[in-house]
């Protein structure tokens, strides 16, 4: 007796031999049948629609019929089930040799894709001309040694797990989704965005809202809706979209005791639980979309308001095995004050006051400050959906609460200087005392010139000495004051005029007014008559 071959048992081969004895059951289940009969009947069965789980309607074929009939009554229902085959694990289109050569190229380079592997088979001479393998086939092999790709742990990622947190605020998930078309104020089609923040632990959405816009006057108003109804959370995990990473968002969470979390660029997976929040908004959008015009922003709200509450909140959530409107039920809210909120999310900027003006430009608005403040650096916190006012801070420190400058305004009034006490110093006085007695300071140790005239020296060669060593083109007024200087004090040695010259020339430089350089002279003969005659020197 020869043995019987090996077979599936797995799942798929039963309900094949499942299907198998649906088709040959008539003839099974009949008694004996004379031999026309038998024939008659797998005509009839042959001719017939055979439905087969998974593939739809196949065709049957009378020897096949027959050969499961025969295996039927040798073996039962297990000679229906499908042989396994003799040649399994035993590469017949890829041989020992390539199978062996791919498996080196892929160690060589763990990351080669298989289509490359064969790539290099193929143009290496591998194959020896034979077809190249399809690729799905060489992935077969390549896996059943144990050397594709993800089993060498180069491909794909790793493995994720489930998180879980016990109290609500633990976690709060955040993210924006773009919505239906709605009509803007301006009367055109428009793009809204909804932005959400969903409890972890709950699984309800804390704020939710659409909004004609990403931006972070929008996420504002998302966070202020949900700190003002149910206080801050522990965490807030979100994306790294342009939203999310503005510094002052972190920078306000932190002063109220929660911590921003960005999740990895291009990994979605941690934000499961709004990913699957997405899926409840896109089914409310595909009602949206049914309508035949296009609702409002205010109109879009309310009826999200409505579908939310009925169709998710008031829903049993798979995750926790009750309604997230159950789920909250016993959360004790610790709401914000309003006027800390207002103040923490602001947003920061640096601006110089204006000197002429004393305003401040914050979205095209220009906020009047204290005139004190012209031309100094100060930090402006403003709400960019609410421009009505602006905060003044320097050093941290609140200076005031600046409003626009209204167009025609009268200018700022001057305050009336105050009262001043009765002078007690002649200032300028003092000054001119000072310069006297610096420039005769200066001007001593050059007294030891004589006030003898020299011959030849007269009027007109004092005006040129005056005029070559200050570098002067003398127009005639100016011209006359030196004749007149020379009948006042002349006659002068020449060495008087040239030394007190040269002097106002080093201190004041040439080209200048003709007074500064006839100063100096005079001051020289003014030493020269307050001091004693000295004795000629050697």
């Amino acid at each position: 007796m020869s043995q019987d071959p090996p077979r599936h048992e797995d799942e798929r081969a039963l309900h094949l031999a499942f299907f198998r004895y649906g088709v040959i059951a008539p003839l099974v289940e009949t008694d004996e049948l004379a031999q026309g009969q038998t024939r008659e009947l797998i005509q009839e069965i042959v001719g017939q629609a055979h439905f087969r789980p998974g593939m739809g309607p196949v065709p049957v074929k009378e020897r096949t019929v027959y050969q499961w009939l025969h295996d039927y009554r040798q073996g039962g229902l297990k000679a229906l089930l499908p042989r396994v085959r003799s040649d399994q694990g035993k590469g017949r289109v890829v041989d020992e040799q390539v199978l062996a050569r791919a498996i080196q190229l892929r160690r060589e380079n763990p990351k080669r894709w298989t289509s490359t592997l064969l790539d290099i088979l193929q143009r290496e001479g591998s194959l020896q001309g034979k077809p190249a393998p399809h690729r799905s086939t060489l992935d077969r092999h390549l896996a059943r040694m144990a050397m594709s790709r993800r089993q060498i742990k180069v491909l794909g990622e790793k493995r994720t797990i489930k998180m879980k947190f016990d109290h609500f605020g633990d976690l709060w998930v955040g993210d924006y989704h773009h919505g239906p078309l709605i009509l803007g104020p301006d009367g055109k089609p428009a793009t809204a965005k909804i932005g959400a923040f969903i409890d972890h632990c709950t699984r309800y959405p804390v704020a939710d809202r659409y909004y004609p816009a990403e931006d972070i006057t929008s996420l504002r108003d998302c966070l202020f809706r949900a700190l003002l109804t149910w206080g801050p959370p522990r965490k807030a995990y979100v994306d790294r979209g342009a939203v999310y990473r503005a510094e002052q968002l972190a920078y306000s969470l932190d002063r109220i005791g929660a911590k921003l979390i960005h999740s990895r660029a291009y990994y979605s997976q941690g934000r499961g639980v709004i990913e699957r929040w997405w899926q409840t908004v896109a089914a409310f959008e595909s009602e949206v979309q049914l309508r035949e015009q296009l609702l409002t922003l205010h109109e879009l709200n309310t009826l999200w308001e409505a579908y939310r509450e009925l169709r998710y909140c008031q829903q049993i959530h798979s995750e926790i095995g009750m309604p997230p409107k159950q789920a909250v039920s016993g959360v004790v809210p610790r709401p914000l004050d309003p006027e800390i909120l207002r103040e923490l999310f602001l947003i920061r900027a640096d601006r110089t006051v204006h000197k002429k003006d004393g305003c401040v430009s914050v979205g095209a608005v220009r906020f009047l400050c204290d005139g004190s403040l012209r031309g100094q650096r100060l930090q402006v916190r403003y709400n960019p959906g609410e421009l009505t006012s602006v905060l003044i801070f320097r050093d941290g420190k609140r200076l005031q609460q600046a409003f626009p400058q209204q167009p025609n305004a009268k200018p700022e009034p001057h305050p009336e200087p105050p009262e001043r006490p009765r002078q007690s110093v002649d200032y300028l006085a003092l000054l001119r005392e000072d310069y006297d007695r610096q420039l005769l300071e200066h001007v001593q140790p050059l007294s030891y010139c004589r006030l003898e005239a020299d011959a030849g020296f007269d009027r007109t060669r004092f005006v040129d000495c005056i005029c070559r060593f200050a570098g002067l083109s003398l127009r005639p007024q100016a011209r006359q004051e030196l004749e007149t200087f020379w009948d006042t004090f002349g006659p002068l040695p020449e060495e008087l005029v040239r030394i007190g010259t040269e002097h106002a020339v080093r201190l004041h430089g040439r080209g200048r007014h003709l007074r500064v350089y006839l100063h100096a002279v005079r001051t020289l003969v003014l030493a020269h008559w307050q001091s004693p005659k000295q004795e000629e020197k050697p």
